[in-house]
């Protein structure tokens, strides 16, 4: 596969709602689990990411953007450990190839998305949340 060919089983419409009880359902799942060894630790456990819409538009106007594609991420700790790891989510736009729009080559070593954006810097909840909501 180049660079530029679509990814096997990408579906640039993938994605549906779900029921509100069954969301609800999940999240408290999650909630529930046991602390992974990590958290045990020190790492805080993040329930939700928050995107203000500036940022989500800005990435979503990109040429060529489909959708969005969310990573998971690890800020490591400082080395003075005055810091805990944390978790991330990044975010960056998606092409109607399935390819991230993030700086690459493309089949014939051109260079593409020079101006891909990755977004972070969110909210998290804890501690930003809503407490009515029933999801949290």
């Amino acid at each position: 596969m180049k660079n530029n060919d679509p990814i096997p089983g990408f579906n640039p419409d993938a994605g549906a709602p779900i029921l509100v009880a069954e969301a609800a359902e999940w999240t408290a799942n999650y909630r529930k689990e046991a602390l992974t060894e990590a958290e045990a630790a020190g790492r805080k456990r993040i329930n939700a990411y928050y995107f203000g819409n500036k940022l989500l538009d800005e990435i979503k106007n990109q040429e060529g953007c489909v959708g969005l594609r969310f990573y998971m991420g690890l800020k490591k700790s400082k080395a003075d450990l005055t810091e805990a790891d944390e978790s991330q989510i990044l975010v960056v736009g998606v092409d109607k190839n399935g390819h991230d729009i993030v700086p690459r080559l493309g089949a014939n070593g051109e260079a593409m998305y020079d101006d891909g954006i990755v977004g972070d810097m969110t909210s998290k909840c804890p501690s930003v949340c809503d407490p009515g909501s029933t999801l949290n």
